[in-house]
């Protein structure tokens, strides 16, 4: 217990020296702004919009035309302030907080963009920026709506051409995170392609292969923080396995929380980050207690469900405001279908890059999997039943109920 609690006041004051390096913007309601840079991310497409950030400037405009990660963009708009936290010291003044972050959100932006775009980023970000979008292209040619945005959300974390409904449909049941790139994604090849690197390199070797493949992958996905937190992840595990150091995994979750926050504290307010870090706590420290009581069964894919869904469960009712209790049941239904979508989806673009005809063919035999999930989460979108619609949630409780968490599997260990 003083272990845990050294540990957190240490993190916590290593945090607050960084943030007090964020720089601090003096900016009024209504300003004027004219912000420039490149998109760190892919924009968050839904429906007719699409939401765009550079630092800590958002933007919402319309869907058309499109803009990708890796654009240079001008966005002029008018500011509009969102205090995301801000923390004083008992008996100081609020003129001086200990904590202080805001956002900025530019309403009735002005957008454009730069004449270089992706033709002006070089070297391997450039290469798989390119290729990022000679796959969408491929998909979007072989595949109809909405199995394209299907394919291109497995594989790539794209939700450009997911529609509006179909999105609605997917956050109705639960499964939004099928459509995310992360470390499912890199632990379904990066075994296989240590094997195939092991046959033309000794192990160190590979290993460092293995890692650039992972964080060129990374790049080409958009560079979102649970693609970052699964490539750091999967990164020290492998390179720990180097030097001879046996990687445990809620150490490594640990360790990579505290490297992305430290680089960019602004992520621990990024809902994204939080679900991904959560949930793969859920999967460290919550399905091991499932698997040994063995009440549950085996089934790794509704376990799993289910400790990602109980890790999750504040961050999703407070930012979605919504739960389905047949989620994990959903969950087991169709989480099977992920890895040959996936492996599938890889193949069938590679195939595209060399002849499209090539992969028109191959797309047939992933067409039943496609359409098996699509109607799937269509036709438990129809049952309202067991869709539950939360008020707002305060953030005391929120801490009772990981607090309430943290003391059961402590107890359980």
């Amino acid at each position: 217990m003083r272990k845990t609690l050294f540990i957190f006041f240490a993190v916590f004051a290593i945090f607050l020296i960084r943030v007090q390096f964020i720089p601090k913007l003096d900016l009024k309601n209504g300003q004027l702004v004219r912000v420039t840079g490149v998109l760190a991310e892919e924009p968050q497409v839904l429906g007719n919009q699409q939401s765009l950030k550079i630092g800590q400037f958002a933007a919402i405009t319309k869907r058309y035309p499109e803009y990708h990660y890796g654009d240079q963009i001008e966005i002029t708009g008018e500011v509009e302030t969102k205090p995301i936290i801000t923390l004083n010291l008992p008996l100081s003044s609020s003129n001086y907080p200990l904590i202080s972050f805001n956002t900025y959100r530019l309403n009735q932006p002005e957008l454009k963009k730069s004449t270089t775009g992706i033709k002006g980023i070089t070297g391997i970000k450039g290469i798989a920026i390119n290729l990022r979008i000679k796959l969408l292209e491929i998909y979007k040619r072989v595949f109809p709506r909405p199995l394209d945005g299907i394919v291109s959300g497995v594989v790539l974390g794209d939700k450009s051409m997911i529609s509006q409904d179909f999105w609605q449909k997917l956050q109705q049941t639960g499964t939004l995170h099928i459509m995310v790139a992360s470390g499912m994604n890199i632990a379904m090849f990066s075994q296989g392609l240590l094997s195939f690197f092991l046959l033309f390199f000794k192990r160190r070797s590979a290993i460092y292969c293995l890692v650039i493949v992972i964080w060129f992958y990374s790049i080409m996905t958009g560079m979102a923080p649970p693609m970052v937190r699964a490539a750091c992840m999967v990164s020290l595990i492998y390179l720990g396995g180097i030097i001879g150091r046996e990687a445990e995994g809620g150490r490594v979750l640990f360790l990579t929380g505290l490297l992305m926050i430290f680089s960019n504290p602004v992520l621990i307010f990024d809902v994204g980050f939080q679900l991904s870090f959560l949930a793969t706590a859920g999967l460290v420290y919550i399905q091991p207690l499932f698997c040994k009581g063995k009440v549950l069964g085996n089934n790794s894919n509704f376990t799993s469900s289910l400790a990602a869904q109980i890790a999750t469960l504040p961050i999703l009712v407070v930012n979605f405001g919504q739960l389905n209790l047949l989620s994990p049941m959903i969950n087991l239904i169709i989480l099977w279908t992920i890895p040959f979508i996936l492996q599938m989806g890889m193949v069938i673009g590679v195939l595209g890059l060399l002849w499209i005809k090539l992969a028109d063919l191959a797309s047939y035999l992933v067409y039943p999997l496609l359409f098996f999930l699509e109607q799937t989460i269509t036709f438990f979108a129809k049952i309202t039943f067991f869709q539950i619609e939360f008020p707002k949630v305060s953030l005391v409780l929120v801490v009772l109920y990981y607090t309430g968490v943290w003391w059961w599997v402590r107890q359980n260990v």
